[in-house]
């Protein structure tokens, strides 16, 4: 049967056959024997494919028997080949590759490897030097990675690799032999003053957790280390990394080493000549996706779904699109408002949600039910208050829109805008309301808009009717302010020294002085509120301190102090528990915030319409978590609250 052709062979029983050219398509229920030649088309119609030696330039189908030996010269294009043995080159698409014994080839290219890579793979790689992988699982492995492997990971202790060159690698290379040139041992350091210095006799893989500004130094570099890793792992707070002098960045330009306070950062650092010159690149592999989740009442499409009913609500945590949400800032601290906006990772601003007064930045008055960018990608903190937004940008200038009746905007003026207007100044923090509280970068206080029950601070008692307003930013005394927080009706800042001071009204002891009479200028509350956060309510204010303590004080009818009662506080009181890290309160009095360990907990007012996020409408006076970890920053809107969650792209 030697040199037989065949055109087009149906379904036949068996064929045996020492050598066989064929160009059509074979189908067969039993194949022994040889294939020499062109072959577009091999299937095999029940579960046994038996073949000695195939040879081929184009096979196309499922492999499902015993393949003792299968070569090709051009091209193999398989949905699943599975085997116990295979020898070749599978240079087309292969979507599944699977093998418990034993494999051995020359070069696979495929978007997904699963199985067990016992054999000698002498080179794993693609005509463009790039192997690009979706995941590789192998018990064993022996070769080169050359290119960009996207995750690679090993089920045993035994990764014997020549050469791993990669855009992220993750780990300290404890069981690889050939991770790198030098020497990779550990050590921690913390960084908690203004100088550090780190031995690199004593590691060479820095684990360094920043507490305070620092300017790092290396000893011992001659003859220790050529390179250098630092892990620099944040807490929570925003800290200057000074690097030591001669220090030359790849690419030319030294990244925002203030920036990223929440996010682990991974440098190299190499020196050639025992360092004096050091060279260093920020790896940006290692930033986590932060997504935005959202949960309540969708009025006017507050929640950013692409939906525009009113009456849609969710109960429990529903995820936005995208994955570079930027963490809040400042947060809106009171009103019924359904706009929402966010600054992602890159600096640009999206808004979405009711826009009847331009609040949305995007000059018009239209509503949005998905996020829409403001233009601008420089944009840094922001603030929203009801009908009125404001955001400062990377160079300290203030801008703001929106609802103007009361002069709330600091334009010398009642116009409400509908796209970003500056507010003249060099700021570093702003809040606004139908009052404004701004603070500037020299450490300056001022205030603006109406002066409902003295909320302006300036000692101007306001008249019964509670209208005088003051349209542009005016001064309150003093020059060592440091923080600020702004209510419904009374005002809260911190100063340098660590005291806090509060102003407005006190109906409901939200002023924290163990009394209930309002006051038309800075009244100190008791105790120390150094590195403080200020979160407030519509009457009332909660602080968390530096040590990771929660108090809490003000108007408390509905549990909103989460204290377990409904019995208001006209001092502060700590809640239980001391790793509290973020809080915001929704308009109607409900708390949101974060623990240190990613988890999140509510109480309080109005569940009505979910925006607690325990899946029910039910109240609660205390703490109660929201399934989940991984928890960042939270925020609130109108009817509605959300939450970025951070997840690490390479856990």
């Amino acid at each position: 049967m030697s040199q037989t052709k065949v055109q087009l062979i149906a379904p036949i029983g068996v064929v045996t056959a020492t050598t066989l050219e064929t160009t059509g398509v074979l189908t067969a229920t039993t194949f022994v024997g040889d294939i020499a030649g062109t072959v577009t088309g091999i299937t095999s119609t029940t579960d046994n494919l038996d073949v000695g030696i195939l040879t081929a330039t184009a096979f196309v189908g499922d492999f499902t028997g015993t393949a003792s030996s299968i070569v090709t010269g051009s091209n193999v294009t398989a949905g699943i080949i599975t085997g116990t043995k295979f020898v070749g080159n599978a240079t087309g698409t292969v979507s599944g590759l699977a093998d418990d014994t034993n494999i051995n080839v020359g070069i696979i290219t495929s978007t997904s490897f699963v199985g067990d890579l016992t054999g000698n793979a002498a080179g794993l790689s693609t005509t463009n030097a790039n192997l690009s992988l979706g995941i590789v699982t192998a018990t064993s492995f022996a070769g080169n990675i050359t290119g960009n492997a996207a995750g690679i990971s090993v089920t045993t202790t035994n990764a014997n690799l020549g050469i791993i060159t990669a855009s992220a690698f993750h780990g300290d290379g404890t069981n690889l032999s050939g991770v790198s040139a030098g020497p990779v041992s550990q050590q921690a350091v913390t960084a908690n003053g203004a100088n550090t210095s780190i031995d690199l006799s004593s590691g060479n893989v820095i684990y360094m957790t920043q507490t305070a500004d620092t300017t790092v130094a290396f000893a011992s570099t001659e003859g220790n280390t050529d390179t250098v890793y630092l892990i620099r792992i944040p807490d929570g707070t925003a800290r200057t990394l000074t690097w030591p002098s001669g220090l030359v960045w790849n690419g030319g330009s030294e990244p925002n080493l203030a920036s990223g306070s929440d996010d682990f950062q991974v440098f190299k650092l190499t020196t050639r000549d025992n360092g004096a010159t050091w060279y260093a690149t920020l790896s940006s592999e290692d930033s986590p996706q932060r997504q935005l989740w959202v949960w309540g009442r969708n009025s006017y499409g507050s929640l950013g779904l692409n939906q525009t009913a009113n009456n849609v609500r969710y109960s429990s945590p529903v995820q936005v699109p995208g994955t570079t949400w930027g963490p809040f800032t400042t947060n809106v601290s009171y009103g019924n408002e359904s706009n929402v906006h966010n600054i992602k990772q890159d600096g640009t601003l999206w808004m979405w949600g009711r826009n009847n007064y331009g609040q949305l930045g995007l000059n018009s008055r239209t509503d949005y039910s998905s996020p829409v960018q403001v233009p601008g990608t420089t944009w840094s903190t922001l603030n929203r208050g009801n009908h009125r937004s404001a955001v400062i940008k990377t160079d300290s200038t203030a801008w703001v829109w929106g609802y103007n009746g009361y002069g709330d905007l600091g334009q010398n003026s009642r116009t409400d805008y509908s796209s970003p207007t500056q507010i003249p100044g060099s700021w570093s923090k702003i809040q606004i309301g139908a009052a404004g509280l701004g603070l500037k970068t020299d450490g300056t206080l001022w205030s603006w808009g109406r002066n409902y029950e003295g909320v302006l601070g300036l000692n101007q008692p306001a008249p019964d009717d509670g209208w005088t307003t003051i349209s542009s930013p005016t001064q309150i005394p003093g020059t060592t302010w440091n923080d600020i927080e702004l209510s419904y009706r009374s005002s809260y800042a911190t100063k340098t020294d660590g005291t806090l001071w509060g102003w407005g009204s006190n109906v409901t002891g939200e002023l924290g002085q163990n009394e209930r009479t309002s006051r038309s200028s800075p009244v100190q509350i008791p105790g120390s509120w150094s590195g403080s956060k200020l979160r407030a309510h519509q009457y009332g204010l909660g602080a968390i301190k530096s040590d990771g303590t929660l108090w809490v004080w003000g108007m408390n009818s509905d549990g909103n102090l989460g204290l377990n009662d409904a019995n208001r506080r006209s001092s502060p009181v700590q809640l239980p528990g001391t790793t509290w890290k973020e809080l915001v309160w929704n308009s109607y009095g409900g708390a949101i915030t974060t623990k240190t360990d990613g988890t999140m907990w509510i109480w309080g007012a109005y569940a009505s319409q979910g925006q607690l996020g325990q899946n029910s409408t039910i109240q609660y006076s205390s703490p109660v978590q929201i399934p989940g970890t991984d928890w960042d920053t939270v925020s609130s809107f109108g009817y509605g609250s959300m939450a970025i969650k951070k997840v690490n792209p390479n856990p």
